[in-house]
C-alpha cells in the first residue's frame, strides 16, 4: 500500500512539473515582417556607432611626435545592412562591406616643425556581426539576455592637410594602424551597451498587466522564451483578462492552444478560446450584466413569466 501511494505520488509530480499552461494568445513575425524592423535596427546601429568615444593617441615616431585629439565620426554608410532570425537564439544583425568616415585633429612635432590641422579619414570594409538572444523574464518580458558581437576594419587611409602635409604623409600608415585598432575596440561595446542596458530599459518599462477600462484588465506576459526559426519567432502569451476588484480569481485555462501553420504574411495572430471565455467570466464577475428592474418598467407578459418561472418549482417541490 505505501509503495502504490508513493507511486502515485511520484505520477502526480511528474504531470506537474510537465504541465506547460496553454498559451491565449500566439503572435508570429516572420522573416518578411523582418523587412520592417531592419531599417530601425539599422537607424538605431548608426546612432549608437556615431555616439563612440575614441580616446586620445599620442606617441613618438622617430623624430615625430604625434597627438590625436577632438576623433568624431563623421558618416556612417551602413549599405549592406541585414536583420535574420538566428534559430534557438534570437535575431541576428549584420554589416558588410560598408565605411565609417571620420575626422580628428592633429599636432605634430619634427625637429623644430611644428604644425596642427584636421585629418580626414575614411575606414572601409567594415564588417560587423550582431547575435541577440532573446528570453522571458522573471514577469513575462521580452529581454535580451546576451549579446555576441564581432567587428573588423579592412583598412583605413588619411588624407592630411596643412602645410607639412607631404612631408610626413608616410606617416598616415601608422596613425590610421592605431586608429583602426581603437574603432574596432570600441564598436562592439557601444553595441553592447545599447542592447542590454538601454533597450533592456525600454523593454523594462513595458507593462505585462494593464487595465482595459473600469471593470476588467488584461494579462498578456510572456509564458516562455520566444521560439525562433529561421522562417520567423512564435510568442506564447498569456492572454487572460481578470477582474479588477479581484485580481487573483481567474478562469482556469483549459483550451486547447492556438497554432500557426503558415509564414507568408509579415505577423499573425491566432486566439484561443479561452482569450474569449476569461473576458466573459471576469465582466460577469465584476457584475457588469446584472440589471435591476422595476416592476412597473416591464411588460406584464414577463412579469408574468418570471414568476412561474420562480413558483413552478417551489410548488412541485
Amino acid at each position: 500500500m505505501v509503495v502504490y501511494l508513493w507511486s502515485l505520488l511520484l505520477l502526480v509530480t511528474m504531470v506537474t512539473c510537465n504541465w506547460v499552461e496553454p498559451a491565449g494568445v500566439r503572435i508570429r513575425i516572420t522573416d518578411n515582417g523582418l523587412e520592417m524592423l531592419k531599417y530601425e535596427t539599422q537607424k538605431f546601429v548608426e546612432e549608437e556607432l556615431s555616439n563612440i568615444s575614441i580616446p586620445e593617441m599620442e606617441g613618438k615616431e622617430g623624430r615625430f611626435q604625434y597627438n590625436i585629439t577632438d576623433v568624431k565620426i563623421v558618416e556612417l554608410n551602413l549599405t549592406h545592412a541585414d536583420l535574420l532570425f538566428e534559430p534557438d537564439l534570437g535575431l541576428l544583425f549584420q554589416v558588410k562591406d560598408s565605411s565609417i568616415t571620420l575626422s580628428f585633429k592633429r599636432q605634430l612635432l619634427y625637429w623644430f616643425f611644428y604644425d596642427t590641422g584636421t585629418i580626414n579619414a575614411s575606414a572601409d570594409g567594415v564588417n560587423i556581426h550582431t547575435a541577440l538572444k532573446l528570453i522571458r523574464d522573471e514577469l513575462g518580458r521580452l529581454q535580451i539576455s546576451n549579446i555576441t558581437c564581432d567587428a573588423n576594419i579592412a583598412k583605413m587611409r588619411a588624407d592630411f592637410s596643412g602645410t607639412l602635409g607631404r612631408v610626413y604623409r608616410f606617416l598616415s600608415t601608422f596613425l590610421t594602424t592605431g586608429m583602426r585598432f581603437l574603432l574596432n575596440q570600441q564598436i562592439c561595446p557601444a553595441l553592447n551597451d545599447a542592447a542590454l542596458i538601454h533597450i533592456n530599459s525600454m523593454l523594462k518599462t513595458i507593462p505585462v498587466r494593464s487595465a482595459l477600462d473600469s471593470y476588467i484588465g488584461i494579462d498578456y506576459s510572456l509564458l516562455r522564451d520566444p521560439e525562433v526559426t529561421s522562417r520567423g519567432m512564435d510568442m506564447h502569451f498569456r492572454g487572460m483578462f481578470y477582474e479588477l476588484a479581484n485580481q487573483n480569481e481567474s478562469l482556469d485555462n483549459v483550451a486547447v492552444a492556438p497554432e500557426i501553420s503558415e509564414y507568408d504574411r509579415m505577423v499573425y495572430l491566432a486566439l484561443s478560446e479561452f482569450f474569449f471565455d476569461s473576458g466573459m467570466f471576469s465582466y460577469y464577475k465584476a457584475g457588469i450584466f446584472q440589471m435591476d428592474i422595476a416592476n412597473d418598467g416591464m411588460p406584464k407578459d414577463m412579469l408574468m413569466l418570471l414568476r412561474a418561472t420562480y413558483l413552478g418549482p417551489i410548488m412541485l417541490l
